[in-house]
């Protein structure tokens, strides 16, 4: 697990390792400023040209001190590198004067020109973390004649975020500079990883340079995301078992003319370890699924007539139940819908599809539900559910998120380029696994049921949820590899998960 982290908590952050710990900031900076210098030195490296020449474009702030420390570390180290001044002198921050009368001194070459076509290397240092206004007048040419070297290709390292980037929402703030990579400190920020900004930011190189380990647990960092070490967290498999230790999935799923749903969601609970999986679908049903997976249990109703009575009786034989996919939206399925969700089980629920749009024309059933239930809403659903429109979820998703889920109960898994995990905790999940490919029919089915097996083996919802999300992206991601990103379907992204999971447990 790694945490991201937002501006004011990365300030907070130096301060509190400046405070607390002795070390000065010209030291932190002079840290950061190696990291950059040596990473600008692996970029020159790979260019292999005969000479290479560097830009460090520097602002007023620290940020810009950052970047004409780097520069007066590499013009030592021989470097052909020239300091192009894009602040203000009399707005310079104490530590970024500093580091400039040190570059004066020694001779480093400074200018304000801001043609910067005949540089092979472009360090972007205009502006950092404290962005929170548009880019205009002279800053907008600065990054306008940064983005033009890029284009006419030249390589762009941005320090700590691209200029115009907001550090906490990942959008751009006017204008903002396409960096080919950007090296951060201490731990990455949040608008690195969210759209525009991560299409801004290219490769993000996080590197230590001596922050203060307790200042996270002092701040209370909010944001989290999942790496390969999570991979530990997948149940684990004993010699002396059987399927009924692995737990029951139901999945109460398709519809005439839809059973790919219901089988993408049974199929992904079982590969990611569920015992068993029983199947509740129509009739007409049977025959398609009986041959496509025969391991799983069928129990099937007339299509347009549902034994509800027997069906909430029913409801408490399983550790983990999938309610919607391909479901319809018929009198029957709202029917479906309206007895598990008024039923009194205490067995994790997960609500996808048309269960979703089945419930925004009935939020009340939501309201009154005492079922621990998990929704996987994509943004045009959670519009319905929410009542705002998909671009103002988008710039306020957290927000939304954090109010629905108080006042439904339920933990949300928000999908989308980024998906997020909100639910009454003070932790939010931003996923980072996954790609373009897996968007696509029926990757959404896979999810719910990836997130059932997991729970049906005993993991609590929340953390079911987290895990759940990253190892579909994850799959998604052995997919792509295996497939290409145009070529893939939601069959591929299922025919990866064992190859994953092989990988994680023979690790």
């Amino acid at each position: 697990m790694e945490y991201l982290v937002t501006g004011r908590q990365a300030k907070a952050i130096d301060t509190y390792t400046i405070e607390h710990t002795g070390i000065p900031s010209l030291v932190l900076m002079e840290r950061a400023s190696l990291t950059i210098a040596e990473e600008t030195a692996q970029v020159a490296a790979q260019l292999k040209l005969p000479a290479v020449r560097i830009a460090a474009v520097c602002g007023s702030g620290n940020n810009g001190g950052d970047g004409i420390a780097a520069a007066r570390i590499l013009h030592s180290r021989g470097y052909d590198i020239t300091i192009f001044f894009a602040g203000l002198r009399e707005k310079m921050s104490p530590d970024c004067q500093k580091q400039l009368s040190i570059a004066e001194n020694l001779s480093v070459p400074i200018s304000n020109d801001t043609d910067l076509d005949a540089y092979n290397i472009i360090i972007d240092a205009i502006f950092g973390i404290g962005l929170d206004r548009p880019v205009t007048g002279t800053y907008k040419d600065w990054i306008t004649a940064v983005n033009s070297a890029s284009e006419n290709g030249s390589k762009v390292i941005a320090v700590d975020t691209p200029s115009g980037i907001h550090t906490d929402s990942g959008q751009i703030m006017g204008t903002a500079v396409h960096a080919d990579r950007t090296v951060t400190f201490g731990y990455i920020k949040k608008g690195l990883v969210l759209y525009p900004g991560a299409s801004c930011a290219g490769k993000v190189i996080c590197r230590d340079i001596g922050f203060d380990p307790a200042a996270a647990k002092t701040i209370g960092l909010q944001y989290i995301t999942y790496t390969k070490e999570d991979y530990k967290r997948l149940p684990k498999r004993y010699a002396d078992s059987h399927k009924g230790t692995y737990g029951h999935v139901l999945v109460i799923a398709g519809s005439k003319n839809m059973a790919g749903a219901a089988y993408f969601s049974a199929l992904a609970a079982y590969r990611m370890g569920a015992g068993l999986v029983t199947l509740y679908t129509p009739e007409s049903n049977r025959c398609i699924l009986q041959q496509l997976l025969p391991e799983a249990v069928l129990k099937t109703y007339p299509d347009t007539a549902p034994d509800l009575s027997a069906l909430s009786d029913q409801l408490n034989n399983y550790q983990a139940i999938i309610l919607g996919p391909g479901l319809g939206q018929n009198a029957a399925s709202e029917n479906i819908v309206r007895t598990v969700t008024a039923s009194d089980i205490k067995i994790p629920l997960i609500i996808d599809a048309d269960g979703l749009n089945i419930l925004s024309k009935n939020m009340e059933w939501l309201s009154k539900s005492t079922v621990p239930t998990v929704i996987t809403p994509h943004m045009k659903e959670l519009s319905r559910l929410t009542g705002h429109n998909i671009q103002y979820l988008k710039e306020n998703l957290v927000q939304v998120c954090e109010t629905f889920t108080r006042e439904y109960g339920v933990i949300c898994i928000a999908k989308d380029t980024r998906t997020m995990i909100i639910d009454n905790s003070e932790t939010i999940y931003i996923n980072l696994s996954g790609n373009n490919g897996m968007a696509t029919g029926g990757s959404g089915d896979i999810l719910t049921g990836i997130i059932a097996g997991l729970c049906a083996q005993h993991m609590p919802l929340p953390e079911a949820a987290r895990l759940g999300v990253y190892l579909h992206g994850c799959a998604g991601d052995t997919a792509a590899f295996n497939k290409g990103f145009h070529s893939m379907t939601a069959s591929d992204v299922l025919d990866a998960i064992p190859e994953l999971l092989k990988e994680i447990t023979l690790d």
